[in-house]
C-alpha cells in the first residue's frame, strides 16, 4: 500500500506540469461556462426588460392613439351635433319666417340707446295708456322715448293757437316724464322747426312766416319773425322738460325752400344750413350743454366741406332715417364717410309702423323686423368710422304722414310689431331663443304644441293668428283690426262684384234706373248681412278704443275706416230699392247722356 502511494505521488510529481496545465484549462473552462451562463442570464434579463419597456411604450402609444381617436370621434360628434343644431335652428327660424340678415352671431351689435318714438300728431293716446306702455317697452329693452308733440303740446301766450282742442295739459306732460323717470327712460322732445310745420302755419296768425303763401308746409328761414316764433316754441317745450339733455328740432323734408322773395336769390344749401345753425344756437343759448338732433335727409347731398365750414358737427347730431329694407340704397357708403368726417357721432332711425302706406291700419311686422335687422348690420359696419360711435337707434312709429293726412296704423295695433323689432335691436338679433321674453312681454298664453312655431311671419305677417289671444295693453283693438280686415275685404268684394263684375247694378244701370228686378233681388240678397257686419264693427270699435283714445280720435278713425263702407252700402241699398220699383221701361235706344258733350262727344238726337 505504501509502495502504491509512493509510486502515485512520484507519478504526479513527474507529471506535475501536465497536471497544472490540465487544471488550469479546466479552471478556465469552468470559469468560461459560468461567465457564459451569467451572460445568457443577463441577456435574458435585458430582453425581458426590453420587452417590458417595449410593452409599456406600446401600451402608452396605444392609449394615446385611443385618446386621439376618441378625441377625434368626440370632435366629429360635436361637429355633427353643432351642425344639426345649426340646421335645426335654421329650420326653426325658417318656420318662424325671420328675415335672413347676415349678422355676427358670436358678437352681436347692440345700439347703446334704444328709443321708442311716440307720434302725437295722430291719435294721441290717453296718458294712462302711455303709462301702461312704458313698462312694456322697458322690459323689451328700450332706454328712452322720443315724443313728437306737434299740436298736442299745451302752448300758451303768443302760441296758444297751436294747441289742439284735445292737447295734453302741462300736468299731463309732467306726468309722462315722471313715469319715464321712474323706469329710467330718457325723454327726448321733438318739435318741427323748418318743414312739416303745417300744424302752426295753417293758422291765420302765422301766414306771414310761410315760405309759400298758399302752403303751410315750410316756414321762411329769412324772416326774423320765423326765428322769434321758433324761439318761443323752444322755450315753452324746454320749460316743461327740465331734465331733457336732448332736443330734436326736425328739419326733414323741407319741400318748399328758396321760393319767397327774400330766399329765392340764395342757394338752397346755404338757406338750410344757416337756418339749422340759427335754431341750434337758439337751443344752446336757452340750455347749456343740451344736444340738438336733426333728421339727416336734407344733408345727404351736401358736401362735407360745406358742413365743415360752419362747424355743423359742433351744433347738431344727425339722425339717419331709412324705413325700407335696403339701407344702403338710400344712404350710400360715401354718405356715411361724409357724415363721419363732419360729425363725431350719429343716430339712426328705423320704424315699427307707419312706413309702408298712408292708409294701412296694421303694420307688416316682418318688413319692419327686417328693416331693424338691416340697421343692426349697417350700424355694426359703420360705427367704427365715427369718433364717438353711434349714439343709438330710434324706432319710429308714425300715426299719420303729415298734419293733413288720414290716420295710418295706430299704436295698439302695432304693439306686436314694436315688441318684435325692439327685442331685436336690444339683443342684436331675433331668433327662437327670445320666444319666452317675446311671449311673456305680450302676456300671451304658452303654446301647448312645442312643434308649432310661436310666430309665422311668412304666413302671418300681421301676427293676428299667433298673437290673437294675447293680453297686452290695447290687445282688444288689435283683435278688432283683424275683424275689420275680414269685414272690409268682404264689403270690397261684394261692392266690386255687384257694381262692376255683374251687368245689372253698374253705374249705368243705377243712373238710368234700368235693370231687371229679378237680377237685382239676387244681387242684393247678401246686402243686409254685409251692412250689419260693417255697422257692428263700428260699434265694437268704440268699446275697443275707449280706454286708449279720446272721443275725437275714436270718431276720426271710425269715419275714415268704416263710415265710407256704410255710405256705399246704404247708397246701393237705396238705389236698388228704387230700381226694383220700376215695372215699365222705355224702348231702346235710350237717350244719350247730355253730360258727355263736355267730354267732346257729339250728342245727336233724331
Amino acid at each position: 500500500m505504501n509502495n502504491y502511494t509512493q509510486r502515485l505521488l512520484l507519478t504526479v510529481w513527474r507529471k506535475k506540469t501536465t497536471l497544472l496545465v490540465a487544471g488550469l484549462l479546466i479552471t478556465i473552462i469552468l470559469f468560461g461556462l459560468q461567465y457564459s451562463s451569467r451572460l445568457q442570464q443577463n441577456r435574458n434579463g435585458s430582453a425581458e426588460e426590453a420587452d417590458r419597456r417595449n410593452g409599456m411604450v406600446f401600451v402608452e402609444k396605444t392609449t394615446k392613439a385611443n385618446e386621439v381617436s376618441l378625441e377625434r370621434v368626440h370632435r366629429r360628434k360635436q361637429s355633427r351635433e353643432d351642425q344639426n343644431e345649426e340646421e335645426e335652428r335654421k329650420d326653426v327660424e325658417e318656420k318662424l319666417g325671420i328675415p335672413n340678415v347676415n349678422l355676427d352671431g358670436q358678437n352681436p351689435y347692440v345700439p347703446k340707446r334704444r328709443i321708442v318714438h311716440f307720434d302725437l300728431k295722430g291719435a294721441p293716446p290717453k296718458i294712462d295708456y302711455i303709462k301702461r306702455i312704458l313698462p312694456l317697452i322697458k322690459n323689451l329693452g328700450a332706454t328712452g322715448i322720443l315724443i313728437e308733440y306737434e299740436d298736442m303740446f299745451p302752448y300758451d301766450g303768443s302760441l296758444k293757437h297751436l294747441a289742439a282742442k284735445n292737447a295734453y295739459s302741462k300736468k299731463q306732460i309732467l306726468e309722462i316724464q315722471r313715469a319715464a323717470d321712474e323706469l329710467k327712460l330718457t325723454v327726448i322732445p321733438l318739435i318741427q322747426t323748418f318743414g312739416h310745420v303745417e300744424f302752426a302755419l295753417k293758422h291765420r296768425e302765422f301766414i306771414k312766416i310761410r315760405e309759400v303763401l298758399t302752403s303751410p308746409q315750410a316756414l321762411c328761414p329769412s324772416k326774423n319773425l320765423s326765428l322769434d316764433f321758433i324761439s318761443e316754441m323752444i322755450s315753452q317745450v324746454l320749460e316743461l322738460h327740465p331734465k331733457s339733455k336732448y332736443l330734436h328740432i326736425g328739419c326733414d323734408e323741407v319741400f318748399q325752400m328758396g321760393e319767397c322773395e327774400l330766399c329765392r336769390l340764395e342757394l338752397h344749401d346755404n338757406l338750410f344750413l344757416r337756418h339749422v345753425q340759427n335754431v341750434a344756437n337758439l337751443v344752446m343759448e336757452k340750455r347749456a350743454g343740451i344736444k340738438v338732433i336733426i333728421w339727416d335727409d336734407m344733408l345727404r347731398h351736401l358736401s362735407s366741406q360745406t358742413m365743415l365750414d360752419i362747424q355743423l358737427g359742433r351744433l347738431v347730431e344727425p339722425m339717419v332715417w331709412v324705413y325700407a329694407e335696403d339701407i344702403y340704397r338710400f344712404v350710400q357708403p360715401q354718405v356715411w364717410e361724409k357724415y363721419a368726417a363732419v360729425f363725431k357721432t350719429a343716430w339712426t332711425a328705423s320704424a315699427f309702423k307707419g312706413a309702408f302706406g298712408e292708409t294701412l291700419y296694421v303694420p307688416d311686422a316682418r318688413r319692419h323686423l327686417e328693416n331693424n335687422l338691416r340697421w343692426l348690420d349697417v350700424m355694426a359696419q359703420q360705427e367704427r368710422n365715427f369718433k364717438d360711435g353711434f349714439s343709438g337707434i330710434v324706432l319710429t312709429g308714425w300715426q299719420r304722414y303729415d298734419h293733413f293726412a288720414v290716420l295710418c296704423e295706430l299704436l295698439p295695433a302695432a304693439i306686436p310689431s314694436l315688441a318684435l323689432s325692439l327685442l331685436a335691436v336690444s339683443h342684436g338679433y331675433f331668433n327662437s331663443s327670445l320666444k319666452s321674453q317675446f311671449i311673456g312681454s305680450l302676456s300671451c298664453p304658452q303654446h301647448t304644441n312645442r312643434h308649432s312655431p310661436f310666430i309665422n311671419l311668412l304666413g302671418d305677417p300681421f301676427l293676428w293668428d299667433k298673437l290673437g289671444r294675447c293680453m297686452f295693453p290695447g290687445s282688444p283693438f288689435f283683435r278688432l283690426i283683424y275683424r275689420l280686415n275680414t269685414v272690409e275685404l268682404e264689403a270690397q268684394d261684394y261692392l266690386r262684384t255687384t257694381t262692376r263684375n255683374k251687368g245689372w247694378l253698374t253705374e249705368y244701370n243705377l243712373r238710368r234706373n234700368y235693370s231687371l228686378p229679378l237680377r237685382i233681388e239676387e244681387l242684393t240678397s247678401d246686402l243686409p248681412r254685409i251692412y250689419h257686419g260693417v255697422v257692428s264693427i263700428a260699434r265694437s270699435a268704440f268699446d275697443a278704443m275707449n280706454s286708449i283714445f279720446d272721443n275725437y280720435t275714436i270718431s276720426e278713425w271710425i269715419e275714415q275706416r268704416i263710415y265710407p263702407y256704410v255710405l256705399q252700402l246704404e247708397r246701393l241699398q237705396n238705389q236698388s230699392n228704387a230700381i226694383k220699383n220700376v215695372n215699365v221701361w222705355p224702348v231702346r235706344p235710350l237717350s244719350p247722356l247730355k253730360d258727355l258733350q263736355r267730354l267732346g262727344v257729339p250728342i245727336i238726337v233724331p
